[in-house]
């Protein structure tokens, strides 16, 4: 099986990608698997698993997070529903919170 060449202006994108989660705080890095390119990262939690990122060059993200087993049904919905509510925003609102461009 030969290895594809990652495509430059994707592996600038993901490099831009990790560098912004990494100066928020969370261990980012790319990763390049025969040419296909992700970024994961992660954000220890004091006393719970990390929180756990990964982006694919195709633009499917991932958030997986621990909630303690003992959490009230109304904090794991919150959760849940606040993220949801921030990824379904309209396209830049959310960028622009967080300090980005928007690009």
């Amino acid at each position: 099986m030969s290895q594809r060449l990652p495509d430059p202006q994707t592996a600038a994108r993901m490099s831009e990608i990790a560098g912004v989660l990494a100066g928020a705080g969370l261990d980012a890095r790319v990763h390049d698997t025969r040419g296909v390119l992700d970024v994961t990262a992660s954000l220890g939690e004091p006393g719970a698993r990390p929180i756990e990122v990964i982006i694919d060059d195709d633009g499917y993200a991932q958030v997986s997070y621990w909630n303690p087993p003992g959490a009230a049904p109304a904090q794991v919905t919150a959760t849940i529903t606040a993220v949801i509510a921030v990824i379904t925003e309209p396209t830049g609102q959310s960028a622009r919170a967080a300090g980005s461009s928007g690009r």
